[in-house]
């Protein structure tokens, strides 16, 4: 358990700042690749994950039927905006809002039966995003493994660039 570990309770400060050094920058793209509507990306996030989680849980799955309009929905697990609120706690009536809002912007579409689904290129446009966003999640695992073993770490100013 972290709190066990012979640096949290003389590093809890500097392991906030470490942590805030990864969630502020994270909550602050966030806010803006949504203008401002940080719900509607939750939203996008539950659909995402729904819909995709249990094929790459099989690790013998390949992720090219993910991105191929023919093969992709077969591939993901569907969802509805009921689902999507009970997951996220996110009033449904919100949720058909941000249902509404990102089929507009081409993230998502609804089937024939109603269900929710990811598009197949919806993740590129948030591909280097993300790539920056391993990086520093990779960066302050390191500097909060070093500060929870009780070693030096530098701390820098927080960055949101």
């Amino acid at each position: 358990m972290v709190k066990d570990s012979v640096g949290y309770p003389v590093n809890r400060a500097r392991i906030s700042v470490a942590l805030s050094g990864f969630t502020v920058p994270l909550l602050s793209r966030i806010y803006h690749a949504f203008d401002g509507d940080v719900v509607q990306a939750i939203v996008l996030g539950e659909i995402a994950h729904r819909n995709v989680e249990a094929w790459l849980a099989n690790r013998t799955n390949v992720e090219d039927p993910l991105y191929d309009q023919a093969q992709h929905q077969a591939s993901m697990r569907p969802c509805n905006s009921l689902s999507i609120a009970d997951a996220s706690g996110i009033p449904r009536e919100t949720v058909r809002r941000k249902v509404v809002t990102l089929i507009e912007r081409g993230a998502i579409y609804r089937d024939a039966q109603g269900y929710l689904y990811i598009t197949p290129n919806v993740g590129d446009n948030y591909e280097d995003m993300t790539a920056e966003l391993v990086e520093n999640l990779l960066k302050t695992a390191r500097s909060l493994e070093a500060l929870l073993a009780n070693r030096p770490v530098p701390i820098g100013p927080l960055r949101l660039d």
